[in-house]
């Protein structure tokens, strides 16, 4: 039985630190495993364009980064590739099969939040301990049962149908995450969100 879980985590977070520094937001927009060791984000930096380029050349300097690429996306923020070595919370569920609902690094409360699906309890344990040897404070706040009828509602349900229909859920992708956001009228970060429910 698939368990939702939410747990509180202390952990360093250099992307809000380093985006707060220069004056802007990042949201982590998507994420994938490139190997054992590095994964890749999919960042969006909102703020004034300078604060934006300064807050991308931190990121390229940043321990762990091994490449930072911008694209403007619109007048106020970039979308940023970004390949970086795991942060601790993604090493700790490498091993257990555990689906994000709400990326810990988004957060802006001490502890973050971490929301995600697990296969089973016995992972949600593996999960706890490793964030132990990594460091990691955590405290679990919820357990439960995941129920895909509460998960998504009807809009979100409509939402994945278009998705579905245009191809997002395909290898390669027929539609970008932008696209589908302007098609059914969601901002990128909460679509994500949605999608991530049922990859």
């Amino acid at each position: 039985m698939f368990e939702q879980v939410s747990l509180a985590v202390k952990s360093k977070n250099d992307l809000l630190t380093t985006a707060r520094a220069n004056g802007t937001t990042a949201t982590v927009v998507d994420c994938r495993p490139l190997d054992r060791e590095r994964m890749v984000m999919l960042l969006d930096i909102d703020g004034a364009p300078d604060a934006v380029k300064a807050t991308v050349d931190a990121l390229r300097k940043m321990m762990g980064v091994e490449q930072a690429y911008g694209v403007e996306s619109d007048v106020k923020g970039t979308r940023v590739f970004t390949v970086l070595k795991k942060p601790g919370v993604c090493r700790a569920s490498d091993d257990a099969a555990a689906l994000c609902l709400d990326c810990p690094y988004n957060s802006t409360e001490i502890p973050a939040r971490w929301r995600f699906v697990a296969r089973r309890t016995g992972d949600v344990g593996a999960i706890v301990a490793r964030l132990g040897e990594e460091g990691i404070q955590t405290r679990i706040e919820d357990i439960s049962p995941l129920d895909k009828n509460v998960t998504l509602t009807q809009k979100e349900k409509g939402i994945i149908a278009v998705a579905i229909e245009n191809g997002y859920f395909e290898f390669p992708r027929r539609i970008t995450l932008e696209d589908l956001s302007r098609l059914v009228g969601v901002e990128p970060v909460s679509l994500n969100e949605i999608l991530h429910r049922v990859e």
